[in-house]
């Protein structure tokens, strides 16, 4: 309550002052206005005078010239009567004009009238009895006492006329006298109180410097003291203002974020703190934004991540708070997040973990009531493939599904020893075995009517078990064949190549499908992760990569591009050419 009250009464005394001021203001622009009249009605009787003076001037120029003629019959002494008679009303009517608001002088100019026009007919009888031969009647004239008179009388006239505009400009004189020293008290009255109130003024601002000196000290500490507690706390802290602006970062923030604090600081929140959806890339929510509608603690959405100022990508979990003054009015929002990366690591490795136990477990089941059976149809199609009689295009199918059904052998092996049996590593042409996975699924490809691509390098060779490469060759091309539309092509290609880890056989699988959602390309090689739907296992891509690397190679995919031959997914594979290949590994538990 007391500082509303002394800001009121501050308040209060500005608006006297002002209006003192601005009353002042008005009064002395009264007298300035004044006194700009008095000076214009000082300077109205200089002109009236100038105007008495010239038109007697010019009177007395006409009565010279009028006798120079009469004298002499030159014609020439005529000029200033001439001038004289052509001028004297339009003089006569600026006099009366300039004296309007005076009604002595009017009076004055009407006898003015009257005396000049007897004067002006006076010369101009005499000049024409000259003319007409005359001139002893001119002279007569001149002579005589009526001219004479005359000119007395308008001198009289000018005289009384002077006289008034000289009381008149005395009265003005004093009037603009007295206008000088009123304006003169308005200024320094108007000055004087400026005076006070700027001394009023910087009382209160020193007084105020003082007491916000002392405030702002113990803000400065009370600040110290959070900003040390908030820079030794493991999480990352982000302080914003109402605006969203940044006014603090904590060291944790400055290192995920990438940002100094000085950098940072009058930036927006979304410039030093960019999140976006870990799945979709897309721009999240704006939780200061959130805060500051809702007015309360908010939360990341799930699987959020935060982009650092290298590029990376964060994954990250935090809070929102808001700020309030000591009034409770909201003036910012603090973040509070931790990188959540190794957390997130954990929790994926503890799914997958359990993903592969409940896989191993089931596979091993699986692989022991079907290993029986499976010997069975093995030793069924040596039987036909023997048998007399039989066609040799039917001994040669007899003879791949022979070798599909010892890789199905070899794959139940695996499976029951935990992946520990290894099978004996042998030379394996790349460019055959693509050909034969096609093969296996020519009848798919068919079906289709598929367009094969072809780029393929001699001896282009390594070193691996070729049952296992075989299998994860066929999981690509069967993924590829079931991607593409009817009429749809699939491109094959392998060449030796020379990278840092020596040569390498490059063998690249791609089609024109619809190719792979930038949202699962980084889990497209996650077990039980598939697009299938009802048909997928999500282990074929999983299988592939696991052989590929324990055969020291790598497996990656392409993003779509368009222009190429094959637009879809594009797979590609290195393996270690086969003089380059490492000893395999041929002991078996």
């Amino acid at each position: 309550m007391q500082p509303s009250v002394k800001h009121i009464g501050v308040v209060t005394g500005f608006i006297l002052l002002g209006l003192l001021l601005i009353g002042n203001a008005l009064v002395t622009k009264h007298r300035l206005n004044v006194q700009a009249q008095d000076a214009q009605r000082a300077l109205h009787s200089g002109q009236v005078r100038v105007a008495i003076e010239e038109m007697e001037s010019t009177l007395k120029d006409a009565e010279t010239g009028q006798r120079g003629y009469l004298l002499t019959g030159d014609v020439s002494y005529l000029a200033p009567y001439n001038r004289a008679a052509a001028e004297i009303g339009s003089r006569i009517d600026s006099l009366e004009k300039l004296t309007i608001d005076n009604s002595t002088q009017q009076a004055n100019i009407r006898d003015l009238r009257t005396l000049t026009r007897e004067k002006i007919d006076e010369l101009a009888q005499t000049i024409s009895l000259y003319q007409s031969g005359n001139a002893g009647e001119a002279r007569k004239i001149v002579l005589s006492d009526r001219g004479q008179l005359i000119m007395d009388n308008l001198r009289l006239l000018f005289a009384r006329m002077r006289q008034e505009e000289t009381r008149l400009d005395g009265e003005r004189a004093a009037e603009y006298e007295r206008s000088i020293r009123m304006s003169a008290i308005s200024i320094w009255l108007a000055s004087f109180t400026a005076l006070l109130g700027l001394v009023a003024l910087a009382l209160f601002v020193m007084r105020e410097q003082t007491l916000r000196e002392k405030h702002a000290h113990e803000l400065r500490a009370s600040e110290e003291w959070f900003r040390t507690t908030l820079s030794s706390i493991g999480d990352a802290v982000i302080a914003t203002d109402r605006s969203g602006t940044v006014t603090f970062l904590n060291a944790q923030a400055e290192k995920l974020t990438g940002t100094k604090a000085l950098e940072a600081r009058g930036k927006s929140i979304g410039q030093v703190f960019p999140i976006f959806s870990e799945f979709t890339g897309d721009k999240a929510e704006d939780p200061v934004k959130k805060v500051m509608e809702l007015g309360t603690i908010v939360g990341l959405a799930n699987h959020t991540v935060l982009k650092g100022k290298n590029g990376a990508l964060i994954p990250i979990e935090d809070s929102a708070a808001p700020i309030r003054d000591d009034r409770g009015e909201l003036i910012g929002v603090v973040l509070v997040f931790r990188d959540a990366t190794v957390e997130r690591k954990t929790q994926e490795v503890m799914r997958k973990t359990e993903k592969l136990a409940a896989a191993a477990r089931l596979s091993a089941t699986v692989a022991h009531e079907i290993n029986n059976p499976l010997a069975a149809v093995v030793n069924l199609i040596f039987i036909a493939k023997n048998t007399s009689g039989v066609p040799d295009v039917v001994v040669q199918e007899l003879v791949q599904a022979e070798h599909e059904l010892e890789r199905v052998a070899h794959i139940t092996r695996q499976t029951l020893g935990f992946y520990r049996e290894s099978g004996t590593q042998e030379l394996v042409d790349v460019p055959s075995l693509i050909e034969s996975s096609l093969k296996l699924y020519s009848n798919k490809i068919a079906a289709k009517n598929l367009k094969l691509d072809r780029d393929f390098e001699d001896h282009a060779c390594v070193a691996g078990v070729q049952g296992e490469l075989r299998q994860a060759v066929s999981n690509i091309i069967a993924n590829a064949i079931d991607a593409v539309e009817q009429n749809g092509m699939i491109f094959a290609a392998a060449h030796k190549a020379q990278s840092d880890a020596g040569c390498m056989v490059r063998l690249v699988i791609a089609d024109d499908g619809p190719g792979i959602p930038a949202e699962y390309m980084s889990r497209i090689f996650e077990p039980f992760f598939t697009t299938k739907k009802d048909v997928g296992t999500g282990l074929g891509l999983w299988a592939a990569k696991t052989i590929i690397e324990r055969h020291g190679g790598s497996i990656t995919v392409n993003p779509r591009q368009d222009g190429v031959a094959a637009r879809g997914a594009s797979f590609t594979i290195q393996l270690p050419c086969a003089s380059a290949a490492a000893p395999a590994n041929n002991g078996s538990k």
